[in-house]
């Protein structure tokens, strides 16, 4: 211990204005690259589908099949086009754009549902 403090000591320059900050604001939603997140999707949909993974604003939980059945999709409709999750220069420095695109299909649901973690 104390020849730790010694070897700080030692440095030159050692005070508060040298401190690094590191960055630890991981986005989990953007983990995902288009292919992992469809497979995903899909093997949840085929194993899961009466599976309680939304709230409605009315207060009904709805199951995975229920969501998909109220956007008219199923697992066949699905592609990485069709998902359109993937980041472009247009989302740099933008976190609304950022947001946006990282909304599977466009649906804020989807999102909640498979990207979020306190669903």
């Amino acid at each position: 211990s104390s020849g730790i403090n010694a070897e700080y000591g030692a440095v030159p320059h050692r005070d508060f204005y040298n401190v690094r900050k590191v960055d630890t604001h991981i986005h989990g939603s953007s983990c995902f690259n288009q292919k992992h997140l469809l497979r995903f999707i899909k093997k949840k949909l085929k194993k899961y589908p009466d599976e309680k993974v939304f709230q409605a604003p009315d207060g009904h939980i709805m199951t995975l099949q229920e969501v998909f059945d109220t956007l008219n999709l199923n697992a066949y409709d699905l592609s990485t086009d069709s998902l359109d999750v993937h980041a472009d220069k247009n989302t740099f420095h933008r976190f609304d754009k950022f947001n946006q695109k990282y909304n599977p299909l466009g649906k804020s649901m989807l999102r909640d549902i498979f990207l979020k973690t306190n669903n």
